[in-house]
């Protein structure tokens, strides 16, 4: 078995190192779909990490707003509370995993 890898290592190296030397350097560029696609999910992560606090804080800031205007209903006030801090959580999720993502982004 080894014989046999040996006379194929023998027979095809010197043609494969052969090809890598004149192997032109547009075959080590990435297809311009992949150039795109990653351009295009840098683009919409940039966005959402400045959309994501803005529409939580409009968010807090409505649930805020009904709740002081509840005229002290227990409910009404845990269920705005409950809301706000369900909106805080997402927000956070949100923009960490997309902060993530760009981050991951940055090294290709």
């Amino acid at each position: 078995m080894m014989r046999k890898l040996l006379r194929v290592l023998r027979r095809y190296f010197p043609i494969a190192v052969l090809g890598l030397v004149i192997a032109p350097p547009a075959w080590a560029a990435p297809p311009q779909l992949v150039t795109g696609a990653q351009n295009l999910l840098n683009d919409v992560l940039t966005w959402l990490l400045w959309l994501i606090p803005a529409a939580a804080g409009a968010a807090i800031a409505y649930h805020a707003l009904v709740k002081q205007l509840s005229d002290g209903d227990p409910s009404t006030i845990a269920s705005h509370n409950r809301a706000m801090k369900n909106v805080l959580i997402g927000a956070a999720i949100g923009w960490s995993a997309s902060g993530l993502v760009k981050w991951f982004l940055s090294y290709f």
